[in-house]
């Protein structure tokens, strides 16, 4: 089945206020970000599947380098951050090595294959410089049954959250855990931060504002 993301998709089903809430979703989302992670406003942020650009509206409100990448032609076209957003797929990232210091990623991977999420882990690594952000729903969560989530498009065979860890993990990530509670959002989601010397600095300020050192 060909995955079509149009206005009806959009519209419809689990997304059917998406289009009259995509602007207070992305305020929140920038919010508990900005939060956590403490960015510097140099740092440039990338929103992998951006949708509608709520987010990548929202960090720009907020003084911040904001961009998205989005493959439904409905979203670029009618997106009032379009200007932000280009049009590509996680599976072939456009840009350069290390270019954002923070990359987000919601609702992509719940409509990849398991080859094909391989291959988008192996694009993010490359594109990430410090923070990446993975939110998708996973095995068994309520989200995954057709029948309380319908989504003709959504794969079947979704991961859990150790095998998504383990991804991450094994492209020389640290996952530092949820930065959305559970009643806040049930499916899996966590930040992570990539294994380099010069991030452990950051790493460390992370833990001293979380008091935990």
């Amino acid at each position: 089945m060909k995955v079509i993301f149009d206005e009806k998709y959009f519209s419809s089903g689990w997304y059917s206020n998406y289009l009259k809430n995509y602007k207070k979703i992305g305020r929140f989302k920038a919010k508990r970000l900005i939060e956590i992670l403490n960015p510097r406003k140099s740092w440039k942020f990338l929103d992998v599947g951006c949708g509608m650009g709520g987010l990548v509206l929202a960090l720009r409100k907020m003084g911040y380098k904001a961009f998205g990448i989005e493959i439904s032609d409905f979203c670029l076209k009618n997106s009032p951050a379009k200007k932000w957003i280009i049009k590509g797929d996680v599976l072939d990232l456009p840009f350069e090595n290390e270019s954002f210091e923070v990359v987000t990623c919601f609702d992509v991977f719940e409509y990849l294959s398991k080859k094909e999420i391989e291959k988008a882990f192996n694009e993010l690594k490359r594109v990430t410089k410090i923070f990446l952000f993975l939110d998708t729903i996973q095995k068994f969560s309520p989200n995954s049954y057709q029948k309380y989530n319908p989504d003709p498009f959504r794969k079947k065979n979704l991961l859990s959250f150790g095998e998504f860890v383990n991804l991450a993990e094994k492209r020389n990530f640290i996952p530092l855990g949820r930065i959305f509670t559970i009643k806040e959002e049930i499916d899996f989601n966590c930040l992570f931060l990539k294994r380099k010397k010069e991030n452990f600095k950051i790493l460390l300020s992370l833990w001293k504002r979380a008091r935990i050192i």
